[in-house]
């Protein structure tokens, strides 16, 4: 999404004219960090139980920070590989993927355990509704629940982006190896095909017909959001970086008839997310156009749009001084996000409804103390890595 110039072991990035040159730390490209950053602080305020997320829920037009989420990530990913690739084989970018995939499925399970233990005990024992309908399926049956939690098929809300990226991994092994021998667009055209699917309903067929595990979960418990429509994100995300990386270190040249449609488009869709479009066009139509679970089509238009935007103007917005701290989180991506879906579920048991309309004190409260625990994470983590960093040298040495 941001600007990605080409970013090997020993060479610095040129910038792109008039754009000052991204600062890095252990090869990492700092802009990418602070998008990253902004996106995860975007997400929590959308997703807490707070009047904030009527500022931050799609406050940029029909997307989310979801979608910036899966892509950037993608994208990091596709770059990271591929470097991997260049310097010691296929076998070793499949190791490390391996090794990636694992270290989220231990968060997964980790949220996981604490939603069938500690909010399941809490929902139940003082009657809180939001957490009761979180948790419903594992509730009436808990035994499935915890295999289908465990092979990724039961994904309650706010715990259903994590096995999505888990699967999303792991196809990354194949969508490589397809790339490595045809080309990406071996990869693209079946994605967007399956995309194409999932607009009419793929999912809900696929549910219909193969109950693989038989372990009875419910569509509405199996995540809100369509895999077979975000994989189309994903692989475009993974695409992009593993291409950029093996660009000339020129950087990346938008033609202007290019930017400034995508200026247009940016702009008209911002327009129309404030505008009472709904009442224009048929209700059915319009929530199928900008379907979020289902990634509809005018949200990958708005997305596009705006991602060519970012890719030309993003290295000079991560450089204001107040965007900077957002770095942290976005380093510790993983953590953090964890973090986040611990303190929304928090915030949803702190009200006895299932739709938490909290006192504005609590709302005030629950939005610092979530914010300055995103950042203690982050700088927990930050601190981990320089220890180990610092061992490594040790041995080495």
């Amino acid at each position: 999404m941001i600007s990605a110039p080409q970013v090997t072991e020993n060479t610095e990035p040129l910038p792109q004219r008039g754009v000052p040159a991204e600062k890095k730390s252990s090869g990492r490209i700092i802009a990418l960090d602070i998008l990253r950053g902004f996106l995860l602080l975007w997400m929590t305020l959308t997703h807490l139980p707070t009047k904030a997320s009527i500022l931050s829920n799609q406050t940029f037009g029909f997307v989310s920070g979801a979608e910036g989420f899966i892509f950037l990530a993608a994208f990091m990913v596709g770059q990271l590989e591929y470097r991997i690739e260049q310097r010691s084989g296929p076998s070793a970018t499949v190791r490390d993927l391996s090794r990636r995939t694992l270290r989220v499925y231990f968060y997964h399970g980790a949220l996981l355990a604490i939603a069938f233990s500690l909010v399941a005990e809490i929902g139940v024992r003082y009657h809180r509704l939001a957490l009761e309908n979180l948790l419903s399926f594992y509730l009436q049956r808990p035994h499935n629940a915890i295999i289908a939690g465990a092979i990724l098929e039961y994904r309650p809300s706010l715990l259903d982006i994590l096995p999505m990226y888990i699967i999303f991994m792991m196809l990354t092994v194949a969508a490589r190896a397809i790339a490595r021998r045809w080309g990406w667009a071996f990869v693209m055209y079946p994605s967007l095909a399956i995309w194409i699917g999932a607009q009419f309903g793929l999912r809900a067929w696929m549910y219909r017909h193969f109950d693989v595990f038989g372990l009875g979960v419910p569509e509405n418990s199996t995540g809100a959001f369509d895999t077979y429509a975000w994989q189309f994100l994903w692989m475009a995300g993974l695409a992009l970086g593993s291409v950029y990386a093996g660009r000339s270190k020129s950087g990346t040249v938008i033609p202007g008839w290019l930017l400034k449609l995508s200026l247009t488009a940016a702009a008209i869709f911002l327009g129309l997310r404030y505008s009472p479009v709904d009442h224009w066009i048929h209700p059915d139509l319009y929530g199928w156009l900008i379907d979020k679970w289902h990634l509809g089509p005018v949200r990958v238009i708005n997305f596009t749009a705006l991602t060519i935007v970012l890719m030309r103007f993003g290295t000079r917005i991560a450089s204001l001084p107040f965007m900077t701290p957002l770095a942290a989180l976005g380093r510790a991506s993983i953590e953090v996000f964890s973090v986040h879906v611990l303190f929304c579920i928090g915030g949803n048991a702190l009200s006895k409804d299932a739709d938490p309309n909290l006192p504005w004190q609590q709302q005030a409260i629950l939005l610092v103390v979530t914010i300055s625990a995103l950042f203690i994470t982050a700088h927990l983590r930050q601190k981990r890595a320089e220890r180990r960093r610092l061992e490594l040298a040790a041995v080495s040495a």
